[in-house]
């Protein structure tokens, strides 16, 4: 007999391979790509309003698949926040190298953050993210990831504990922004020129 968790893994629009049999994505693919569903699921309706079976179905898999990947609605958020933090550090570190002083990299690292949240909506999961902190469950890892990014972005820039802050400022503003869907005009507005 097999069960919802050992089919799960297999995407039903895959192609078929030869011989006629379905691929199987490895459980580290098909984590990402639930990861990647679930951002887009918390970022638009929050921790209380995503289901597990919404991000389920956007991921394209049954819902009990998101029990063998992760331990609970909780571990699969916080995963969520864990890899987004990851991207957008990881952006920032590309942009930053180039940069000359704290200044410049701060700047490059804003505009960077600007094109994610133009050009990504699972982005927009960082304030769901921070919005969650409410919960007692979440408050804690939520706290220690803030604290973690919030040095490594002063180590990358080497910008001081008020410049990095207000790096952070800018970045929970654009945020509401996105949130809110406000125009571009403010937007357009923090992109600071280099001179």
């Amino acid at each position: 007999m097999i069960c919802a968790a050992d089919t799960a893994g297999v995407r039903d629009d895959e192609a078929m391979a030869a011989g006629g049999k379905r691929q199987r994505l490895s459980q580290e693919v098909r984590r990402a790509e639930v990861i990647d569903a679930a951002l887009i699921e918390f970022g638009r309706r929050g921790y209380d309003g995503a289901s597990t079976g919404s991000i389920a179905r956007r991921a394209g898999v049954k819902q009990p698949y998101i029990y063998a990947l992760f331990e609970d609605k909780r571990d699969l958020f916080l995963s969520c926040f864990e890899s987004l933090n990851s991207r957008m550090l990881e952006r920032f570190r590309e942009v930053a190298v180039a940069a000359d002083s704290p200044d410049d990299r701060l700047r490059a690292m804003g505009n960077a953050y600007l094109e994610l949240l133009e050009d990504d909506e699972k982005a927009v999961c960082h304030l769901q993210i921070f919005a969650a902190g409410g919960h007692e469950e979440l408050r804690e890892p939520i706290r220690r990831g803030f604290e973690a990014t919030f040095a490594e972005i002063a180590r990358v820039s080497g910008g001081s504990q008020p410049e990095v802050a207000r790096f952070f400022a800018t970045g929970m503003f654009l945020n509401a922004l996105t949130a809110i869907g406000m125009g571009e005009d403010l937007v357009d507005d923090l992109r600071v020129p280099k001179d």
